[in-house]
């Protein structure tokens, strides 16, 4: 019965966002748009190409921009005329190297990848184990395939960014202090030895702000320079100014969603 209730949901919500979609454009302001992968089950050239069409209408109505030049318009409140869109990725998947950089790199911008190291780990290792738990238990992706540390290092001399995501997709909405500080404070460490540079950012797993509480995201604060949710886009800022909001959104998404959630007063 719940599954028969979620399919009419989701088809209900489908059609109301494509059809109000249609009549929507985005809005000026800066928005980060945070993804995944470019299909919840494998990553192949046709979709890399409907992420492809996906841009190329986006583009015609924003100007593309780096993160880190979004992030510094957000922290200093500058006020666009045309909208501004800068990407982020969560979890590492391979289609991030393989799909979604060759895609961005048309339009001389970077993205950043926010990354789980022990699921990097887990693809250099040959650790299908772990990597068939993640994907089938934690992320529900079975299928899918990380980056591995060699692919990420390209992708880092090439200008992409990477934060932390925890060390295995961890929610933090826990009041376990020591595996909080594991899971956030060590994830940390790891990226910096495994890339050679400091590491400034961190957006924390299933990203509504329901998934953190103010325990977890002082440890984070105190870690990380820029601290990310995935929820309640039409404020910049939530956890009372420490957190930096994005916007959700999928590769595979009709352009008509992306222009409804873009389409939003800010503030």
């Amino acid at each position: 019965m719940n599954s028969v209730y979620m399919c009419i949901r989701t088809f209900l919500r489908d059609c109301f966002l494509s059809t109000i979609g249609t009549f929507k454009r985005p809005s000026p302001y800066v928005h980060i748009l945070n993804g995944h992968m470019v299909d919840w089950h494998h990553d192949n050239v046709a979709d890399g190409e409907r992420f492809a069409r996906q841009l190329e209408t986006l583009h015609r109505y924003c100007d593309f921009v780096n993160i880190e030049d979004a992030l510094r318009m957000i922290m200093n409140h500058e006020k666009v005329s045309r909208p501004k869109v800068a990407f982020t990725f969560d979890d590492g998947w391979r289609d991030c190297y393989t799909q979604i950089a060759p895609q961005l790199d048309k339009y001389g911008v970077n993205a950043m990848f926010f990354i789980n190291p022990n699921f990097t780990d887990a693809a250099d290792k040959g650790d299908e184990a772990y990597i068939e738990n993640f994907t089938v238990n934690t992320t529900k992706s079975p299928g899918k395939h990380p980056m591995t540390w060699q692919q990420i290092r390209v992708l880092q001399k090439k200008g992409y960014l990477f934060g932390a995501h925890t060390l295995d997709h961890y929610c933090i909405n826990d009041d376990n202090v020591t595996e909080l500080e594991h899971q956030i404070v060590d994830c940390r460490k790891v990226m910096e030895e495994r890339l050679g540079v400091p590491c400034e950012y961190f957006a924390f797993p299933y990203g509504r702000l329901e998934h953190a509480n103010p325990l977890s995201i002082d440890i984070a604060c105190k870690n990380y320079k820029y601290v990310f949710s995935q929820s309640d886009h039409k404020h910049f800022f939530s956890f009372g100014g420490k957190v930096i909001n994005r916007r959700h959104f999928e590769p595979f998404w009709p352009i008509q969603h992306v222009f409804y959630f873009l389409s939003c007063k800010r503030t």
